[in-house]
């Protein structure tokens, strides 16, 4: 009876723990799977709202094209039906734009069901005048919408404001307006998928007139309770987009208490549940703080460990050789170009390159050594156990050849190439910090020596870097001890020999080297910013030479300076160089500024600002070492420049290339077509000179005609007396360097 009592009692108590603990083991599984929906719920919605806010972005930047061209032909728009076809071709997503001067609409693009657009005043007729006035007032682009269309659609209307310079002020002009249907805008996202999988979603805003909620897209059936919402930055407001799925947790909650009421009234089973149960609960607990681990430790894009763990990784694997007498090899990897190709295709894109890059590189190395990735193009390979430095230069060989293989992007195909610095352990350093330091610096040196190509780290490197402190230190000495000065080098006409313009060259007259040229420091002047006062020096001092030339009496020569790109980024440069020539009362087409391709290329719009305001100050613009970088002809086109400049690298071997021979002329029939003056850069030879003359191009520079000159000298040189002693000096100055080098 006892034993029948005791078992029952046992057995009572086994049934009720088993099944309170089934019960709030049911509890939690259901609330880990609301807020894994919960979870996915925004993360879907972050993605549809970024997909929103980059599509709508890229629609409205044809307005800011549009206001670009209306300033650069001074509201003279011409061809605007040509110019917003392609505008619209290559943006997409814009259903028609428009130019509005004064706020009356008086061109459409397509006009063919917009008819009654035309003389639509969005200052006084329109409902959405209030955004028309506000863009005005802040000089900024402004969205009115969304809102039921004359035409039947629900769209937006983006409104950029134009101003015009007269007489020193800016004045409004008009609006340059697209029109984007909200259809259009949505079918970039994936929520006609998402419908289909049952998901529902609405977007809405603050209404601008009677600040209520208004929901102006919306999916078929309703919003379920557990929701997600994300705001999306739009012009002069915001939008809120909401998703949900019908979740119905009573099935799991049923089906937990009918499994804890079985498991409790099966005795032998509850038993062997009741004894298993902490061991399962553990390993649910160790699952979880694994997961927990690796999304600390993980780089989120590519999977691949994150900076914090391969440096843990590199600090364990120091000990481990410490113990047992082997080496390792750190790799410190940068993708060449990436940003190039980042810029130009987009972060979509450029994500996938670094996912595929990725994949790659742990393809190419065995599976004990740690691929990680430092951040933005920049990957590391920990390869231990490595017998040898040849095994590393081995592994780095084949990554090369791996990562400079074909990408397959969204709608291009792409090539990079990688730049590879290793540094050995022990030999090059005991510590992680170490260790990463000097596979960077060895990095770099790869970079310098052309990309695509491994670098092994050398004491040498250290001491370069050592170089470059004491190299900035010196700099900042230099400018405030005025130890800068420029010497000037002719540019002759090619037709009759005349001397048009010269060209100022950085030298650095240093107290313990003596003179040194720009290739010894403007790379480090660059790296630290220090190009930026060096290069208003340079300004300064090429403007003072126009002023000595005008007080000699002699026909005044413009003078060409060279423009780094670290001065292009500053908002005040035409604004100082401005104040340059006023202060030394020169004329501002004496003064021109040469920009080389690459730097163009960076940032196209950046330069395209800066030219434009520097144009209309009268300066002129020059492109130096053209052929160097990539640009195309529709750029070219765009660019208000004056001239350009054939790189010295396709002149200096003219005589037994005929690549180069065909290089040159083509540029030169191009250039020329879109009349511009061409300047070849180190003519050294009279078959050079003479070759370059018969196929059109205008102007020489080089050592043919004449070295650099200082100011004295070149006050004095005629251009034709100076000649034969210029011929037969001795050619030691070949690498010519500027202010931006």
């Amino acid at each position: 009876m006892f034993n029948f009592r005791l078992s029952s009692l046992y057995a009572l108590m086994a049934f009720v723990c088993i099944f309170a603990a089934g019960g709030y083991y049911t509890h939690l599984s259901l609330v880990a799977e609301r807020k894994e929906q919960q979870l996915l719920m925004e993360e879907v919605v972050s993605v549809q709202a970024a997909a929103i806010e980059r599509r709508l972005t890229h629609s409205l930047s044809s307005t800011y094209i549009l206001a670009q061209e209306v300033r650069r032909s001074n509201g003279q728009f011409r061809d605007f039906d040509h110019f917003a076809e392609e505008v619209m071709q290559t943006l997409g997503g814009i259903s028609s734009l428009q130019l509005a001067p004064e706020g009356i609409t008086q061109k459409i693009y397509p006009l063919a069901g917009n008819e009654k657009g035309i003389g639509h005043n969005l200052l006084v007729s329109d409902k959405r005048k209030q955004e028309a006035w506000e863009a005005i007032r802040s000089k900024t682009l402004t969205l009115a919408g969304p809102f039921l269309l004359v035409q039947g659609r629900v769209g937006m209307m983006g409104r950029n404001p134009v101003f015009l310079e007269k007489n020193g002020e800016q004045q409004f002009w008009g609006f340059a307006t697209a029109l984007i249907y909200l259809d259009d805008l949505l079918s970039f996202t994936e929520l006609d998928q998402l419908k289909q999988k049952g998901y529902a979603f609405e977007l809405s805003r603050l209404h601008p007139d009677t600040g209520a909620v208004d929901i102006f897209a919306r999916s078929s059936n309703n919003l379920d309770e557990l929701q997600a919402r994300k705001k999306v930055r739009v012009p002069n407001g915001e939008w809120t987009i909401a998703m949900s799925r019908p979740t119905d947790f009573t099935f799991q909650m049923i089906l937990g208490i009918t499994l804890s009421l079985i498991t409790a009234i099966v005795f032998t089973l509850l038993i062997r549940r009741i004894l298993r149960e902490p061991e399962r609960l553990r390993g649910l607990v160790k699952k979880q703080t694994l997961q927990l681990e690796r999304l600390a430790f993980t780089d989120e894009l590519t999977g691949l460990a994150n900076r914090r763990f391969l440096t843990e990784q590199l600090e364990q694997a120091i000990l481990n050789i410490r113990r047992e007498g082997k080496y390792l090899a750190l790799m410190y990897l940068d993708l060449d170009d990436f940003k190039r190709i980042n810029d130009s295709t987009g972060h979509e894109d450029g994500d996938r390159l670094l996912v595929e890059m990725g994949l790659r590189l742990r393809a190419t190395v065995r599976g004990t050594d740690i691929v990680g990735r430092l951040g933005g193009d920049e990957f590391a390979i920990i390869l231990v156990n490595i017998k040898s430095a040849e095994h590393a230069r081995i592994v780095a060989d084949k990554i090369i050849a791996n990562i400079s293989r074909p990408v397959q992007l969204a709608n291009t195909e792409a090539i990079v190439g990688v730049s590879i610095g290793i540094t050995l352990a022990p030999e090059d350093g005991a510590s992680s910090g170490e260790l990463l330091r000097n596979a960077d610096l060895a990095m770099y040196a790869a970079k310098r020596a052309g990309k695509n190509q491994l670098s092994f780290y050398s004491m040498a490197m250290q001491q370069q870097a050592l170089y470059s402190i004491r190299i900035e230190e010196e700099l900042r000495l230099a400018l405030a001890r005025s130890e800068f000065a420029l010497v000037f080098q002719p540019i002759v006409a090619l037709g009759n020999g005349q001397t048009v313009k010269f060209e100022a060259l950085l030298r650095w007259n240093q107290p313990e080297r003596g003179i040194q040229h720009p290739a010894s420091f403007i790379e480090i002047a660059e790296l630290t910013g220090l190009i930026v006062p060096i290069g208003y020096w340079v300004v300064d001092a090429a403007c003072r030479f126009i002023q000595q030339q005008r007080q000699s009496g002699r026909a005044v020569k413009p003078v060409a300076v060279n423009v780094s790109v670290c001065q292009l980024r500053e908002a005040e440069f035409a604004h100082r160089v401005e104040a340059l020539l006023t202060r030394w009362g020169i004329p501002p087409g004496s003064l021109e500024l040469e920009i080389t391709e690459s730097m163009l290329m960076e940032n196209v719009s950046l330069a395209m600002t800066q030219i434009d305001r520097l144009k209309r100050l009268g300066i002129r613009i020059s492109i130096d070492d053209f052929g160097t970088g990539y640009s195309s002809l529709s750029q070219l086109r765009q660019l208000q420049v004056n001239s350009l400049k054939i790189d010295r690298s396709f002149v200096m071997d003219l005589e037994n290339s005929p690549v180069d021979r065909q290089m040159i002329e083509a540029i030169t029939a191009m250039v020329r077509k879109l009349d511009l003056k061409v300047v070849a850069e180190g003519i050294e030879t009279e078959q050079q000179m003479q070759f370059l003359k018969q196929i059109g191009c205008d102007y020489g520079q080089g050592f043919l005609f004449a070295r650099p000159l200082s100011p004295e000298q070149a006050l004095q040189y005629t251009g034709h007396a100076d000649l034969a002693v210029s011929r037969q000096a001795p050619h030691d100055d070949r690498l010519r360097v500027t202010s931006s080098r």
